[in-house]
């Protein structure tokens, strides 16, 4: 029986997350003109559903692109964790580099202390390369 509140809630942040027809070229024309609220509702529209992550994939970019402080700190744990399983150094160095830029640009745009750490925990990454 408690159960079931938590599955009516979960479903229901789902299907709020996609857009209907009438609502989606506007919220595409706000996106296109630089509107970050448009470009995460098409991120969440677009990883609500099924076979669209590269679509989700190129709003997520074009956040980043606009300085979006939680895109620039995912993409930057996700190449982390990448160079943390890379075998090939020079590859791996690569990934660092890169999730170290995502990190201080994550951090001059929103500075928040989880940021902070993981822009160190990088630099000691790179450090010890």
């Amino acid at each position: 029986m408690l159960l079931w509140p938590a599955l009516v809630a979960c479903s229901g942040n789902e299907e709020s997350a996609l857009l209907p027809p009438s609502q989606r070229s506007k919220v595409e024309r706000a996106a296109r003109a630089g509107d970050l609220v448009a470009i995460k509702r098409l991120i969440a529209h677009h990883e609500a559903m099924p076979f669209e992550q590269a679509a989700s994939e190129r709003w997520r970019e074009r956040a980043r692109d606009l300085g979006d402080a939680q895109e620039l700190y995912f993409q930057a744990a996700r190449k982390y964790v990448a160079a943390e399983v890379e075998m090939d150094d020079e590859t791996r160095y690569r990934l660092l580099l890169e999730a170290h830029h995502a990190a201080q640009r994550a951090q001059a745009s929103r500075p928040e202390r989880s940021t902070e750490l993981l822009e160190q925990q990088i630099a000691r990454a790179i450090e010890a390369q």
